[in-house]
């Protein structure tokens, strides 16, 4: 970012030297309109300034792009960091729960044997 500063600066001075030196009065004709003994600096600075200003007026359409998906994007950032945390936090409580579980794999039913199906006698 500093280097674009650096260079709008840079160009700037060049072209306010480029305008002091060229302060000769000249005459414009452009799509029928006549200017007559207008100084040149004037001429420089203002198709300067009006660049600058059609170069900003068609990038301002993908800047505002841009800005948009850069909240857009946040917010799912956002959305996404909530979404891993109660994740996370639900991870550490099962293995928690897992911990304090009796090891010895008792699950609450007896430990009668029955014999397969197809060795039960009929009835």
């Amino acid at each position: 970012m500093q280097f674009y500063v650096v260079l709008g600066l840079v160009f700037a001075l060049a072209v306010a030297v480029f305008a002091v030196q060229n302060a000769t009065a000249v005459d414009i004709k452009f799509l029928g309109w006549r200017f007559s003994d207008i100084s040149l600096v004037l001429v420089i600075l203002s198709s300067v300034a009006g660049g600058s200003l059609i170069t900003i007026l068609f990038g301002l359409p993908r800047q505002l792009r841009t800005m948009m998906k850069i909240r857009e994007l946040t917010a799912q950032n956002q959305r996404l960091a909530s979404e891993l945390e109660k994740f996370n936090a639900g991870k550490i409580q099962l293995e928690e729960g897992q911990k304090q579980r009796p090891e010895s794999g008792d699950t609450g039913s007896t430990n009668k044997k029955e014999a397969p199906v197809d060795q039960q006698l009929p009835n």
